[in-house]
């Protein structure tokens, strides 16, 4: 027999995986996208951006699991407050499902965007030399 608490927080378990599984594989797209971009230009691919992926994931699940610690005190809440007959709040996690749903949505602009679209590093280090170059030196 499954104790009533666990088989309510088990479609919130569920639910919570396959929004951390969702913002996982955005990211993923996005970075073949760029991979495919990038070699359809004719750049190579380098460190810098294949860290710039992991440094973005890495900000996208802190974001996200600071979300889950929020809506798991106030899944917990409700849970108690049903547990005492007191109904009206639902064990949702509002905030990580509108946070995964926000990183998956920017990652798919991302993906939509065309490469000449994007800033780029070395064109944004050009302007500037560039910038330099013209400026009166005293």
């Amino acid at each position: 027999m499954t104790h009533p608490t666990f088989s309510s927080l088990l479609p919130v378990l569920l639910l919570l995986s396959v929004e951390y599984a969702g913002v996982f594989i955005a990211v993923i797209a996005d970075l073949l996208s760029g991979l495919s971009k990038s070699k359809a230009a004719g750049h190579r691919c380098t460190s810098w951006g294949l860290r710039r992926t992991v440094d973005k994931m890495s900000r996208y699940y802190v974001m996200l699991f600071s979300l889950t610690l929020i809506d798991a005190m106030y899944v917990t809440a409700a849970m108690v407050m049903r547990a005492t007959g007191m109904d009206f709040l639902p064990a949702f996690p509002f905030l990580t499902t509108f946070g995964a749903l926000g990183l998956a949505l920017i990652e798919v602009k991302s993906i939509l965007e065309k490469a000449d679209q994007k800033g780029d590093l070395a064109q944004a280090a050009s302007l500037l030399k560039d910038l330099l170059a013209r400026m009166p030196r005293k």
